[in-house]
Formats: structure tokens, sequence, C-alpha cells
């Protein structure tokens, strides 16, 4: 007899295709929802010791959390996304952007674009509209509520927050993959604490989350959580790129759903100035991305189809750094021709003086294609023209997450790597945040330790008070101190606060 895929378990699909996927109790929740709602079974998950009989007869409620209390539906807080305009576009220009359930643009003659979201978070709208800044200056905007843009002067230094895999667990919804530190480090209210806290600092002019973006498949848990950022923190400069919970949200594709986002609502809900957008300028109403993939198209039960690569790719600068972003879900040849793209478009910026790049994946597999994941990416990326003479003078770095560790240096990628995704999820147990920094000529990066109470409380307290850069002497390590345009890292030692 035939046996139909739902009958076949993630293991024995994973090693026929060539990923690892493992059934782990953080994932109990999400699979006894799926198979309760969508009629699999446990042997496709592999999970039929923990997902069985009688878990299904409490409809989930052994293996699911118990949520918090629910946003009050009525409350339609603007989610707002500030973010660096394509490279090739001019520097003075960054895209502005409003999330809420209403199709109807919170101010009139402002935006551009204002449309529903396509296929996934369809509860959503997106309001969006590319915007003039003056670099070195604060810039008001109305956009239903008023904010404060500023752009540091092209070539000036500048810093940034580098975050990935933040996890909270569950919120006005079960969250679909349970965070093992949802307790030990307060998630719910920490991980926005630290946002609000470091993102909002006004020496602070650029924040990302780079893939797994809280691991929802729905978008609820999100825009709760998104309803707790403050308004400052939220007009900086945002970057992301998607994770492999981002396009599954069990974290691979060997055991997707049809009702997984597939990055969709992740390219929508997190808007970005992408390869997609840009010959979208000023004034031009169509859409910044490119929506002609149905991510259920073919697909009755299992799996989901990718947007198109053009989504997930972009570089721009922000003072004298060049952020080039990636997804590594596509394949190398896929990626090439804005590899070059990107990697010549560097070279040739009035006062870059540093490149970093960004992705998830900090090793294969899991739904990362081969030499995508950001330590293979980066020796392709490092022999290009244009990124190969940043590299040379020990100016090209690449930043990930995925493997839940805060910790420089992963994979042997000494003074280059970093890795940034100790936010709640299993892995090295550690808490805080990561900063860079091209400010005084040097470029460092800052990490602050909290994942004890009295470091949080300490931290926070002292950052509040007098900014971060107050409180280095004190509370940060430097996991790199090196001077811009020279190979002469100057590391303290791991572990020791200087």
């Amino acid at each position: 007899m035939k046996m139909g895929r739902a009958g076949i378990s993630a293991g024995l699909i994973a090693a026929a295709s060539g990923n690892e996927w493992e059934f782990l109790e953080r994932f109990a929740c999400g699979v006894c929802r799926d198979v309760r709602d969508l009629s699999l079974t446990c042997e496709f998950f592999g999970a039929c010791e923990t997902v069985n009989a009688s878990v299904l007869e409490s409809d989930c409620s052994m293996v699911c959390p118990q949520p918090t209390a629910p946003r009050d539906p009525s409350d339609d807080t603007m989610d707002i996304r500030v973010v660096k305009g394509f490279g090739t576009k001019a520097y003075d220009q960054v895209r502005i952007a409003v999330i809420s359930k209403s199709k109807k643009p919170p101010v009139d003659d402002f935006f551009d674009y204002s449309e529903k979201f396509k296929h996934r978070w369809t509860h959503n709208s997106v309001h969006t509209a590319m915007k003039t800044v003056v670099p070195g200056e604060s810039t008001e905007f109305d956009v239903g509520s008023k904010i404060s843009v500023k752009i540091p002067k092209q070539g000036a230094g500048t810093a940034g927050v580098l975050m990935a895999d933040p996890c909270v667990g569950s919120g006005s919804i079960i969250g679909w993959v349970a965070c093992s530190y949802t307790k030990k480090f307060k998630l719910k209210t920490r991980i926005v604490g630290l946002i609000n806290t470091f993102v909002a600092d006004e020496s602070i002019d650029f924040w990302g989350i780079f893939g797994d973006n809280f691991y929802d498949r729905t978008g609820h848990l999100t825009a709760d959580l998104f309803a707790q950022v403050s308004l400052e923190a939220k007009s900086k400069i945002f970057m992301t790129v998607p994770g492999n919970h981002d396009y599954w949200v069990m974290g691979s594709p060997v055991v997707s759903t049809r009702e997984d986002q597939c990055a969709h609502a992740h390219m929508q809900y997190y808007i970005q100035d992408t390869k997609a957008a840009e010959h979208v300028g000023a004034g031009n109403s169509s859409a910044p991305f490119d929506l002609s993939v149905d991510p259920s198209k073919g697909h009755l039960l299992f799996g989901c189809n990718l947007p198109p690569i053009e989504n997930s790719f972009w570089y721009n600068q922000v003072g004298n750094v060049g952020m080039v972003g990636q997804s590594g879900a596509y394949s190398l040849e896929e990626t090439e021709p804005y590899m070059e793209e990107a990697c010549s478009w560097l070279a040739t910026q009035p006062g870059l003086e540093v490149a970093v790049l960004v992705g998830h994946w900090d090793a294969g597999g899991l739904g990362a294609k081969s030499d995508m994941d950001m330590p293979d990416w980066y020796e392709k990326m490092a022999v290009l023209p244009g990124c190969a003479e940043l590299d040379a003078k020990g100016m090209l770095k690449f930043v990930m997450g995925h493997t839940h560790c805060n910790d420089p240096h992963p994979h042997g990628k000494i003074d280059t790597g970093f890795r940034v995704a100790g936010f709640g999820m299993e892995g090295c147990g550690n808490f805080g945040m990561p900063i860079v920094d091209s400010t005084e000529g040097r470029l460092r990066f800052w990490y602050f330790d909290t994942q004890t109470d009295d470091l949080y409380d300490q931290v926070t307290t002292c950052v509040l008070a007098n900014g971060w850069r107050q409180c280095t002497d004190q509370y940060a390590t430097l996991w790199l101190d090196q001077p811009i345009g020279t190979q002469e890292p100057m590391n303290s030692p791991l572990g020791i606060t200087i």
C-alpha cells in the first residue's frame, strides 16, 4: 500500500531530503495544534510519545501554556516602521510604513501605497511611502502619530542594536514554539524592556532583528508585542531578514504545512526597502513587494512557496557602515547576481568604511541552502570585487542568529563573525544586548549582559538615566575593538568587562 506523506515520520523525510529536524519538547504545543486542526498524524512529526491520545483529548492544554488576557480587539495601535532606502536610492531616502488593521490610511496625503496584506496575516494592512530626510538632523512626520526620524550624515560614525531569535512564548494567543527561558529571563517583559531601553537611546541610529522573529505563524503574538514597543524605538531605522521559523513555524521545510507563512507575512509586517522596491520611489503607488507568488498554490496540506528572492535581499548605508541583508533559504546560484551587485555598490559609496553582512543561519540545514549559511556566505562575498577590498582591511564583518547564543567569533571566524541570538530560546543560556559601534574611528562590538535580575535592573537603570555610552565601562564587554581601516584588532579577553 502506498503511504501518504502524513504517515511518514519527519525523521525519514529529513533523512531523504538531506535536512535535519527532530521533535523537541518546545514544539509540543504547535505540533499538537497541527495534529488537532489539520488532521495530521503524530508520526509525521515523530512526536507520538508526547502528542498522544490523552494530550489530544485535553485539547492540547496539557502541552500548551495558558495564554494571558488578549489585547482589546478594538485597539488598533499603529505599528510603525522606518527603514533605509534601497542602496541605489539617494542616501537621504527612507521608507516609512504603518501597519494597522484598517485599509484606510491613518492620515490623508502621506502614503503612496495602502493595501491589505496579501496571502498571509491578511487581518493587517500596510501603508507606506518613500520620504526625504536631512541627514544629521531630525525630520518630523505625522503618520497618525508624530514621529521624529534621524539618520547620521553619510560617512559619520553610527551605532546599532543587533538581535536575532527573540522568543516570548505566549501572549494573547498561545505561542507555537515554547521558549526555554520564559521564566528565568522574564521574556514577556524584558525583551520589550531591552528594546525600549537601548533602541530608544539617542546614541542608537538603527536596530535589527535577524530572523525567527518571535516564532509566530499567525501574527497575533507579534502584534501584541510590538504594541508595547515605544514610539521612540519604532522611529529608528529598522532592519530584518527572515529566519527558518519565519518560513516554517516548526523550523524546517520537512515539517511545513500549508498554514505556514513562508515569510510572506514577514516581508509585509517588517517591511524593508528591498531589491523588489528598488524602483518604487516617492509618489509611486506600486507595491514595494513582489507579490506574484501564492504561498499555498500547489500545496493541499504540506509545504508552502517562498516569495521571490527580491523580497529578502537588500543593501543600504547608515553613516559609514554598509549593510547587506540576505536569506539563506535561496540558492547561491539565485543569490549570486545580487551579491556581485551589492559588493560593487559598497565600493562606490562616499564615506563607507565598514560593511556588515546580515543573515539568519549560522549553520547549514533546516532550510538553508548549500553555502548560504552566514560563515560560508561571508567567504563567498569576501572574494567579490568591492567586498574583497573591504575584507583585506578587516572591514567586512557578518552578523547572524539561529544557534541561540550571544557570542563573538563563532565557527572560527575570529574578529569577523558575531552571533546575536541569545534572546530566550534554548542554547547557550545567555541574554543581553549586542551593539555595533563605528564611531571615534574604531569599529567596536559591545555586549551588555542582562541574564540575571540584578544585571538587568542595573544595566537598564544606567542606560535610561545616562545613555548606553556612559554605561560601557561598568557593564559592557568588548567583543571587538578595531581601528577602522586596519587589520589590527584589539580585543579584550572574552568574558572580561572593561
